[in-house]
């Protein structure tokens, strides 16, 4: 199974609508509620995310991985711009957003060092990491997950696991190996 890495490298160099489409599917929700929490109105939202997108199609040759969250940051400064390029061309404010000047948040939005792109950060990688479940989760024989699951994501030791599973311990810890490392693959270059 090719890596993250390797989408981004397809999409700058020979893209297919498969390339695509996976990426609009992974980032689309994510776009849609950042969207919201800036005011865009539902009407213009979807349009918002098209112009995100394109700009990712447009420019992703030009994108230099460098290190972990680099996509990401560079999504989010995409999604700035693309905003503060919305309600300028719209002469009009956003609403719902409990600030007053959101346009002072879109700058802090493209800080990295700042609350609201730190917020960015974990609900970028906590809804990158969940979709990643949901893709990989298919790839695996029902025990397997549930191996993983049951030590990975509901904290229970490798040995209870084994035997409410009645699997051998190597066989509990071999299955959480085998999901960690396709996900290490799969989210490599989109989370930390």
């Amino acid at each position: 199974m090719e890596t993250s890495v390797s989408l981004i490298a397809r999409l700058a160099a020979a893209p297919s609508e498969t390339d695509w489409r996976r990426l609009h599917d992974l980032y689309r929700p994510l776009l849609l509620r950042w969207t919201a929490r800036a005011g865009v109105p539902a009407v213009d939202a979807d349009d918002l995310v098209q112009e995100v997108m394109v700009v990712v199609v447009t420019e992703v040759s030009g994108f230099i991985h460098r290190g972990e969250g680099a996509f990401r940051a560079w999504l989010r400064g995409i999604l700035a711009n693309r905003l503060r390029e919305f309600f300028r061309l719209r002469n009009r404010r956003p609403v719902a957003t409990g600030d007053d000047d959101f346009q002072d948040l879109l700058g802090e939005l493209e800080c990295p060092e700042s609350s609201l792109s730190k917020l960015w950060d974990r609900e970028h990688d906590h809804h990158v990491a969940g979709q990643l479940l949901i893709r990989v989760r298919g790839d695996f024989a029902p025990v397997t997950w549930q191996a993983f699951r049951l030590q990975v994501l509901d904290g229970h030791p490798a040995r209870r696991v084994a035997d409410e599973l009645g699997q051998s311990l190597n066989a509990v810890l071999l299955a959480k190996s085998r999901v960690l490392k396709r996900l290490r693959e799969e989210s490599h270059g989109l989370i930390d």
